[in-house]
C-alpha cells in the first residue's frame, strides 16, 4: 500500500470526522408527545439519569400545574427538574407547545431545569420556555459544568440558558427559534464569577435580543473586579441581524449591568472559531 494512498485515506477520514463533529443540526420541531401534568419539582438524585422515554415508554410533554410552575416571567417560579451533582435528564418535552406562537404564554414550563454542580441535559425539548429553559446554579465546593446536547427550545420571551454559578456551560448540537437570548451570564448575581460558555454546532431561527450575553469586565461592586467571562462560539448557523455576542459590565446584586463597548475587552470575551 503506497504512502500516497495512506495519506489520502487519513485526510479523507479527518475531513469526515471534522465535518461530523462540527455540523450544526437542521431545523427541529417538538416530538409528538402525551401530556403529563406535574405539580412539583422532579428531583434527580446525584449521579443518576431521568430518561423520559425509558420511564414512560413514549415521548411525554411535562406541564406544570402549580401556580409557581406556570411558565410565565415571575422570578419566583420553581424548576420542573432539579439536577443534583452528576445527574442527567434526557428525552423529554417541557411545557405545552400547543397554546400559540407568541412568548410568555404561561404554558407550564416552570423555570425549566436547575443544575447544581456538574449535569447533563440530553435531547430535551422546551416546547415553550418559561422563565428560563435551564440554569446553572452555584454549588459549594464544585466547579459547575452544565452540558446541553441535542434537543431544541422555542418561544422564550427572555433567555434560554442562564448561568448563575461558576464554571462552564456548554451548548452543542442544539436548535432554537423565537427566543430572546440563547445564553446569558448573570450580570448582577451575588456572588459573582468569571464564567465560560461554549456554543458549538448550533442553529438559530428568530432571535429577538442577542445570541449570547457575557460580562466582558466586572466592576468594583461585583467582588471580582478586573475578571471577565469568555464565550467561544463555533459552527453557529444564524442569519438574523441581532448581535452574536453582547457584552456587559458585570456588577453586584441590586444593580443593573451596563453595556460594555470597550473593543479590547469585547475581543477577549467573544471568541469566534
Amino acid at each position: 500500500m503506497s504512502v500516497r494512498f495512506i495519506n489520502g485515506l487519513v485526510g479523507l477520514l479527518a475531513l469526515g470526522l471534522s465535518s461530523w463533529a462540527s455540523a450544526a443540526p437542521g431545523v427541529r420541531s417538538v416530538p409528538s408527545c402525551t401530556k403529563v401534568n406535574v405539580s412539583s419539582t422532579i428531583e434527580v438524585a446525584a449521579g443518576t439519569t431521568w430518561d423520559g422515554v425509558a420511564r414512560y415508554g413514549r415521548w411525554v410533554c411535562l406541564v406544570g400545574t402549580a401556580s409557581n410552575m406556570r411558565g410565565d416571567q415571575n422570578e419566583s417560579q420553581i424548576p420542573m427538574f432539579r439536577l443534583n451533582n452528576g445527574a442527567t435528564v434526557k428525552n423529554v418535552v417541557i411545557g405545552d407547545g400547543s397554546l400559540g406562537s407568541g412568548t410568555a404564554l404561561a404554558a407550564g414550563g416552570a423555570d425549566g431545569v436547575h443544575c447544581y454542580g456538574v449535569c447533563n441535559i440530553t435531547n430535551v425539548y422546551w416546547a415553550d420556555v418559561g422563565e428560563d429553559a435551564a440554569t446553572l446554579k452555584p454549588q459549594s465546593g464544585v466547579t459547575g459544568r452544565l452540558t446541553i446536547s441535542g434537543g431544541a427550545a422555542f418561544k422564550a420571551k427572555d433567555k434560554v440558558f442562564q448561568h448563575n454559578g461558576n464554571g462552564t456551560l456548554v451548548i452543542q448540537d442544539f436548535y432554537a427559534d423565537n427566543i430572546g437570548k440563547l445564553y446569558r451570564s448573570c450580570g448582577n448575581c451575588a456572588p459573582q464569577y468569571a464564567r465560560r460558555v461554549t456554543i458549538n454546532s448550533v442553529r438559530l431561527g428568530t432571535v429577538n435580543s442577542s445570541v449570547a450575553g457575557v460580562n466582558s469586565t466586572y466592576d468594583s461592586y461585583s467582588g471580582i473586579s478586573g475578571q471577565y467571562d469568555v464565550a467561544t462560539i463555533s459552527d453557529l448557523v444564524y442569519s438574523g441581524s441581532k448581535t452574536k455576542c453582547d457584552t456587559y459590565v458585570g456588577t453586584g446584586k441590586g444593580r443593573e449591568p451596563a453595556k460594555d463597548t470597550n473593543a479590547s475587552r469585547i475581543a477577549r470575551s467573544c471568541l469566534f472559531r
